[in-house]
Formats: C-alpha cells, sequence, structure tokens
C-alpha cells in the first residue's frame, strides 16, 4: 500500500522541518507550504494530500482562513484538516473549529506530545478512509437507483403499451377503462376480446403483491386468458381454466383474483363471473344492483368450476367493474373509501356519460387520500347502455 500523503502548513521554516522529519519517520509522504496561500496551492495539486496539518498564525492567510477555504472547495472539503498551534485560548480553539478544522491540538513539545499527533493522524485518517468508503457506496448505490429507475420507467411504458384502448362500439354498448399504478409498475390487468356475433369479453384481473413480480405475472394472466377467451363459451370456464393454467406459473404466496364477463353488444345482455374479485356495479334509474364474485382465488389450482350468472344493461345503465385498489384506497385516517360510499356516489352520476363517470371517481378517491394517494393499483371500467333519446 503506498504512503499517506500529508500537507504540512507552517510558516516557521524550524518547526516545518522538524515536523517534516518526524512525519517522514513515520512513514508519510510528506509535502510543505510556507503558508495559507501556498497551502491552497499545494492542496490541489495532484496527488491531493489525504490529511492537512496547518499552523493557525501565519502571514499571507492564517490558519483559520485557510481552513475556510480548503472546507469552501467541493473537491478539498473531504480532507481532515489538523490545526496545530502553541496558542491555547478557548477563543482560538474555537475559531479555528468553526473555521472548519476537524481537530485542534498543541504543537508537540515532548515525545508523548509526538505520539499523541501521530495517534490522532491515524484516527482522522480512518475516519476519512470511512467516509470515502461511504461516499463510493452512495455513488455505487446512486448509479444503481438511477439504472433501475430508467428500466422501471421502461417497463412501465411497455406494461402500458400492453393495456388495450377500449373497443369501437358495435352496437348498444359503449366502454371507458381507466388504469392507475400505485407504483412505477402495477399488478392488475384488464383486457378485451371480439367475439362472434357482436359480443364482447371484459376480463378484469389483480396479482397479489406490487411491482416487478406482480407486474410480470399479469402478463403472463393476460397471455393465458387471451387463448382461453377464444377457446371457451361461458364466463365461469375461463376463469377455472386460468386457475388450472395459471398454478404452474405463479410462485408459491402469489395469487389472483378475477372478474370476467362477455356481454351481447346488440341486446345488452351480460354473462359473467368472478373469483375472489370485487362484485360488480350496475347503476342506472333504477337504483345500484350488485353482480356477486365467488369466494377464492385463482393460480393455486383450487377451482374446480366457477358458477357464473346474467344480467342484462337496460338503457340508461352502466356496469362498472373494478379491483380492490378502489374501494380499499385509504384517507390519512386509515378510513377506506369503501363499497357504500363507492355505490353512492356512482348512482349519483349514472346519466353521465362513462368517461365522466371514470372522472368523479377518480377525483373523489384523490380527494379522500388526499395528501397522499392510494396504495394500491385502481383499474375500473365501465360499460354503458346509453339512455334512448
Amino acid at each position: 500500500m503506498s504512503s499517506r500523503r500529508i500537507l504540512l502548513v507552517e510558516d516557521s521554516s524550524t518547526m516545518r522541518r522538524m515536523l517534516g522529519t518526524l512525519l517522514k519517520e513515520e512513514g508519510y509522504e510528506v509535502r510543505t507550504a510556507n503558508d495559507g496561500a501556498e497551502g491552497l496551492v499545494q492542496a490541489k495539486a495532484d496527488p491531493r494530500p489525504d490529511l492537512i496539518l496547518t499552523d493557525y498564525e501565519m502571514p499571507e492567510l492564517d490558519g483559520p482562513g485557510f481552513c475556510q477555504g480548503i472546507k469552501a472547495d467541493v473537491d478539498l472539503r473531504s480532507i481532515p484538516v489538523l490545526m496545530l498551534t502553541t496558542l491555547g485560548e478557548t477563543r482560538n480553539k474555537i475559531a479555528g473549529l468553526e473555521s472548519g478544522a476537524d481537530d485542534y491540538i498543541q504543537k508537540p513539545r515532548s515525545p508523548d506530545d509526538i505520539q499523541e499527533m501521530f495517534a490522532r493522524i491515524r484516527a482522522h485518517l480512518r475516519v476519512a478512509d470511512l467516509r470515502s468508503e461511504l461516499a463510493e457506496r452512495n455513488r455505487l448505490l446512486e448509479t444503481a437507483h438511477k439504472k433501475l429507475t430508467f428500466e422501471l420507467d421502461l417497463a412501465r411504458k411497455v406494461q402500458f403499451a400492453m393495456m388495450p384502448r377500449p373497443p369501437k362500439p358495435r352496437g348498444l354498448l359503449q366502454v371507458a377503462v381507466r388504469y392507475t399504478p400505485a407504483n412505477q409498475l402495477g399488478g392488475d390487468v384488464y383486457d378485451f376480446y371480439r367475439l362472434d356475433n357482436n359480443r364482447l369479453g371484459i376480463l378484469v384481473a389483480d396479482v397479489s403483491g406490487h411491482g416487478v413480480n406482480a407486474a410480470m405475472l399479469s402478463g403472463m394472466v393476460k397471455t393465458l386468458a387471451a387463448g382461453l377467451s377464444i377457446a371457451v363459451l361461458e364466463p365461469g370456464e375461463l376463469l377455472a381454466g386460468l386457475d388450472v393454467s395459471g398454478e404452474q406459473y405463479f410462485p408459491e404466496g402469489y395469487f389472483c383474483t378475477g372478474f370476467y364477463l362477455i356481454a351481447d353488444e346488440e341486446t345488452g345482455l351480460v354473462r359473467y363471473a368472478g373469483v375472489g374479485h370485487p362484485p360488480a356495479i350496475i347503476i342506472g334509474p333504477n337504483g345500484p344492483r350488485m353482480l356477486a364474485s365467488n369466494p377464492g382465488m385463482l393460480g393455486i389450482g383450487m377451482v374446480d368450476g366457477t358458477a357464473g350468472d346474467a344480467d342484462r344493461l337496460e338503457p340508461g345503465e352502466s356496469l362498472i367493474l373494478y379491483t380492490d385498489g378502489l374501494p380499499d384506497a385509504m384517507d390519512p385516517a386509515d378510513v377506506v373509501f369503501g363499497e357504500d360510499r363507492l355505490k353512492t356516489l356512482l348512482q349519483g352520476h349514472y346519466g353521465s356519460d362513462p368517461t365522466e363517470i371514470l372522472n368523479q371517481v377518480d377525483g373523489a378517491v384523490k380527494a379522500h387520500t388526499a395528501p397522499g394517494r392510494p396504495a394500491d393499483d385502481i383499474n375500473i371500467i365501465v360499460i354503458q347502455h346509453p339512455a334512448k333519446k
């Protein structure tokens, strides 16, 4: 290991030679300066010193002024500065320390004083080494954080690109969707499937957890469900198939909930089924009604069969599918938004178009959670049979 470098700033040639000799005998590489002004020049020269010893009283620029110059320089401020003096008054010590000196010691007059000086030098070099190590670790962490942030932003863009836009109407029904992840990557997933005879399949699923794992699993759920939507005729069959096929992909401790419906765009007839998912809500002039979901979890191979049901969207009615991040959104006092509040809000705006309904829900949730934000992803789909004009 190379010798540690010490810059000695001392106006007395006798003291400079004596201290320089002692330091060299101790194994240090020593550079010297006659006063504070020359010391600043020497401190900036490569290679930079590992530690600085400076006198207090010097011409041109005294010890406190020199120390202030060192600590004001971004490239030099981390170098420990020890102020040496024969002045023992408290006011001089305070002036030296307040100027930025890391320590204040008497110039050595005896062998014990010399050993104390060496001990203090070693102690401050250890502290400087720890600071340097910490700074390097922080630099590496910052670099890794920037890289991770870049990759997560890119993954977020990819994930959003996978979220389809609502299909254009082929009949009576209009559709709007809004997806708001709690983090850069979300675990909610939705999809639309154009089926024959003007039927529209709509899936909403919610993978447990957040972040990268949940986002990757949500993409897998989307892929598996797309194939099942073509192969099965009933919503319950798709969810049962998703449970069986997803079992081999879901790591232990992970699962998802899901709600799938097939809507007839010509008649408004809706066939639906759900597993572990919040119930869908229909709002309209006759008040709200719920489309219940079955208990359970998907992706663990425990769903033998999923009973479904049917309903019909009449003119002026809207069906709302959502994930549990919506009713579970908490205010600062940990009071959830809740299903009752959601039903009341939706019913109060049943005559609005689908996008306005989403805006009203979004605004109400933001007001409820302010100044924070929801802790879970929120996915909402509105399917509307507009009122006859």
